[in-house]
């Protein structure tokens, strides 16, 4: 649900972090502020068929959240400085 949410063309005002015990521990590499690397274990096995091909789905669905991730810092004195010099 969560993917499904965040992958939506129109936005939402309420991602369901919640529902799931997963996706609360990865909320902030899902929609937050975070890069996110997706592996995909699929078995060669035909009895593992429908496993392997339900974790593709998700894999995809999940390769089209677009995150914008920015660097969190400590302004100190001296950063500020710096950056009302620039």
């Amino acid at each position: 649900m969560v993917i499904g949410a965040l992958t939506e063309s129109k936005p939402q005002t309420h991602i369901p972090y919640r529902n799931s015990v997963l996706t609360r521990l990865l909320s902030d590499s899902l929609g937050g502020n975070c890069r996110t690397t997706m592996l995909t274990m699929i078995s060669p096995s035909p009895d593992a068929f429908l496993e392997s091909l339900s974790s593709l789905k998700f894999a995809y669905r999940a390769k089209s959240i677009k995150n914008k991730p920015s660097i969190n810092e400590d302004l100190d004195q001296k950063a500020l400085i710096r950056k009302y010099e620039k």
